[in-house]
């Protein structure tokens, strides 16, 4: 027997897809009934994560409670949230249900000490970079976070923004690389694809394959290879 899945999702709505697929395709499963049973949960009433940690909306927070309620009330056993920076209100949704709830920022962090990475270059949001939700987590084991400059950050920002509203383009593929090759990542001995977004679009056109010269971290295939262990 195993447990069932519940995903916020809609944070954005193709990032949720994406990590639903990644679950179907990573699930060691010969047939239907081998697959996970699934509860998904994409509600565009959340308002924006990026626009109140930026401070200019309101605040997720109970519309966040609400959905993670509803995906108990349905069922799920395990809950999984796949995003990054809904990560800033972790402990408000974890603390308001009684089933575990993935941290993706702890999975993605033992990752990076599993691997014995030191200085891992992180392609994010603003706010994840603001609010140094990965900063906090790699304190504890003396790993330094490396962000890009800021024009750099402000075309993975224009990338995101642009997976939410035109969904997996191969021009935002071919740019994200663009992004992984720049003189930042110098500084770096790993990368993180940290927003959930950019595992959707990176490598889009399988014709160009990205030639990077470090590991990479993918955190949507992290927190699926997690949510599959917790529910089998």
């Amino acid at each position: 027997m195993s447990k069932t899945l519940g995903i916020l999702a809609g944070l954005g709505p193709l990032a949720g897809a994406h990590f639903y697929r990644r679950i179907i395709e990573l699930t060691p499963a010969q047939d239907d009934a081998e697959h996970l049973s699934v509860v998904l949960i994409s509600d565009r009433s959340i308002p924006s994560r990026l626009a109140h940690l930026s401070g200019t909306g309101l605040s997720p927070i109970s519309a966040l409670q609400g959905v993670a309620q509803r995906l108990v009330a349905a069922g799920a056993e395990v809950l999984a949230i796949p995003s990054t920076t809904t990560h800033a209100y972790y402990q408000d949704i974890a603390t308001c249900v009684s089933v575990p709830v993935l941290n993706l920022i702890a999975l993605v962090t033992d990752e990076i000490v599993r691997q014995g990475c030191h200085r891992v270059g992180i392609v994010a949001t603003s706010p994840t970079r603001e609010y140094g939700l990965y900063d906090k987590a790699f304190a504890a084991y003396g790993i330094e976070a490396v962000y890009p400059d800021a024009v750099t950050q402000r075309e993975i920002m224009t990338i995101i923004h642009g997976v939410k509203a035109s969904g997996n383009h191969r021009s935002w593929g071919l740019r994200l690389i663009k992004v992984m090759q720049d003189r930042w990542v110098e500084q770096a001995d790993s990368l993180v694809l940290a927003c959930t977004e950019t595992p959707v679009v990176f490598a889009a056109d399988s014709s160009v394959p990205p030639v990077l010269e470090r590991p990479l971290l993918d955190a949507t295939d992290l927190l699926a290879r997690a949510a599959i262990a917790a529910c089998h």
